[in-house]
């Protein structure tokens, strides 16, 4: 005798209990997110600097409110920062190829 998805009963608070669930999940990895931005508030300018970041970068993703997660600003900032500082010619979509003639 098979089961099928409609005669399995649930409980009526089963999906209030499962948002409550994903809700604390997603807090406590801000909360784990926030502790690794603040060991990163004590490296020092040059330290922050090898990875892309500024020390405003680090005080900005801190400020944000506590259950958001404080590296997807970092993450952002990287990204910022790597395409400002990209030569012209990386940013260039086409290949220049130059033409040579025979003479």
């Amino acid at each position: 005798m098979t089961r099928s998805a409609a005669s399995v009963m649930t409980f009526p608070g089963a999906n209030i209990l499962g948002q409550f669930a994903r809700s604390l999940v997603s807090l406590t990895k801000a909360f784990k997110d926030r502790r690794e931005v603040m060991n990163l508030a004590e490296f020092d300018e040059r330290m922050l600097k090898d990875i892309g970041l500024t020390r405003g970068d680090v005080v900005s993703a801190l400020a944000e409110p506590i259950h958001h997660r404080p590296s997807w600003v970092l993450v952002r900032c990287v990204g910022r920062s790597a395409h400002a500082f990209r030569p012209a010619a990386a940013r260039n979509l086409r290949p220049v190829v130059p033409l040579v003639s025979r003479i």
